[in-house]
């Protein structure tokens, strides 16, 4: 069966076939049991008239009676008469009398007693053998057509089929009708989608009511589109970043390599000092590639699932490993009064965490001082991590934040890129980054991540 591809004809020819199943088998079990009725009501009648002609019947003549004892009333005779029937007094199988429909066809022969259905001239009938007297033999056998039966049972199925055929053509015309209403929001998706395209905005399908089904894909698609519209924005903003940020090393280390290739009789001192250069272009455009990345996954929110994690345990790996990194700076950790457990996405935790402990470290003294800890409260969990060096300015700090932006007297090499970093993986985890002057007079940065995040009792 080839099944129709538009939506609107599968309802309708679903709804018709649903109505042609639904009214025939209602019908057909109406008409089976209007035909039992039927049925049952010619067996009560055979029964009622066999007894009716046993109790006033006469025994049949014989040849010692006379002529006057064998004529019978005209009542009793039509005991033995009836529309479309016939009554039988037998006596073993030879039939004494007849009344009733004259059938010219032989008529099988009332081998036992009580009901049976027989075909006689090519019509069912229905017949009952009684016993007539004390004689064993004698028998009153009554016959009643069930033409009238068989064509009403007919009629019925006739009227089924008409019925059936009729609903389903009123049905489906309905169901056209009303499933074009219903599909009418969809085919408005349909032709805002075909609407969009790429560079076309922030544009939104529309968003109905009603049905429920189609305002949720709505919102759904919608939704979709926003996610996409991020990431392709998260793209743009990518490429245009590396190719401003990376423009300068790279040119550097263009004009350095076309140095040594033109000069091939440098001193070494001087070739020792451009390798270390161009090395260290390397390295920034390394670290400025792998923070342009972070923040790219980070703008698409293409993150994956959250799971239950022990803050603390993350903290105290990441000030193990930054130890690693900075031999010369002293990391002091403060663990929480209690366990520290969050519902998060672990590695853009780790990633906050680890360019908080690498811009105390590059921008403290030398040989200073970061102090890193987690506090628990009753609504809120803050990790904060705080060095030695100059700090920044109050009306500078906002600014710091911001993507490739430094402090105004910046050291080291970093990428400009750390804090905001931090700022974005803390609003991904619903949380905030707030900065502020530490107690060595430093630079204290806190991410304050709300405790609703926090796993159900029992949960690790």
């Amino acid at each position: 069966m080839i099944r129709p591809r538009s939506l609107r004809a599968q309802i309708t020819l679903a709804s018709c076939l649903l109505v042609v199943i639904v009214v025939a088998l209602s019908g057909l079990a109406i008409a089976i049991r209007i035909d039992k009725q039927d049925r049952d009501q010619v067996d009560q009648g055979l029964e009622a008239r066999a007894a009716k002609v046993v109790a006033e019947s006469v025994e049949p003549a014989t040849d010692a009676k006379s002529s006057s004892e064998t004529t019978k009333p005209a009542e009793e005779n039509d005991l033995l008469a009836g529309s479309e029937s016939l009554t039988r007094l037998l006596i073993g199988t030879t039939v004494v009398e007849q009344r009733g429909e004259s059938l010219e066809g032989g008529i099988p022969g009332a081998d036992a007693d009580g009901l049976s259905t027989m075909t006689i001239e090519g019509q069912k009938w229905r017949s009952l053998v009684v016993a007539a007297g004390p004689e064993p033999e004698r028998r009153v056998q009554v016959l009643q057509s069930l033409e009238p039966v068989e064509a009403r049972l007919a009629d019925n199925r006739r009227l089924i089929v008409i019925v059936a055929a009729l609903a389903s053509a009123l049905t489906g015309a309905g169901a056209w009708l009303l499933s074009g209403l219903l599909l009418r929001p969809l085919s408005r998706l349909r032709d805002a989608a075909l609407s969009i395209h790429a560079g076309s905005g922030d544009q939104q399908l529309p968003t109905p009511n009603s049905p429920a089904e189609v305002a949720e894909l709505s919102a759904t698609l919608n939704g979709m589109l926003e996610r996409l519209q991020r990431s392709m924005e998260a793209t743009k903003r990518f490429t245009a970043d590396a190719g401003h940020e990376l423009r300068t090393p790279l040119t550097g280390l263009g004009a350095d390599l076309e140095t040594l290739r033109r000069n091939p009789g440098i001193s070494a001192d001087k070739r020792e000092e451009m390798l270390e250069a161009m090395g260290a272009e390397h390295q920034r455009i390394v670290r400025l590639l792998d923070g342009l990345q972070s923040l790219a996954r980070g703008d698409s929110e293409v993150l994956p699932g959250r799971e239950a994690v022990e803050v603390s345990e993350i903290l105290r790996e990441a000030v193990i490993a930054a130890r690693r990194r900075y031999p010369r700076v002293t990391f002091q950790l403060t663990p929480p009064s209690e366990p520290a457990v969050l519902e998060c996405w672990s590695d853009g935790l780790r990633l906050a965490i680890d360019n908080l402990l690498s811009n105390a470290a590059i921008h403290g003294k030398p040989d200073g001082l970061v102090e890193a800890s987690v506090e628990v409260t009753e609504e809120t969990m803050v990790l904060a991590v705080a060095d030695d060096g100059p700090g920044v300015d109050a009306s500078l700090r906002q600014r710091v934040v911001s993507r490739f932006s430094r402090g105004p007297e910046p050291r080291g090499c970093g990428s400009g890129l750390g804090l905001s970093i931090v700022e974005q993986q803390a609003r991904l985890l619903e949380g905030a980054l707030s900065l502020g002057e530490s107690d060595a007079g430093g630079l204290s940065a806190q991410i304050t991540l709300p405790r609703g995040n926090q796993p159900s009792s029992g949960k690790s």
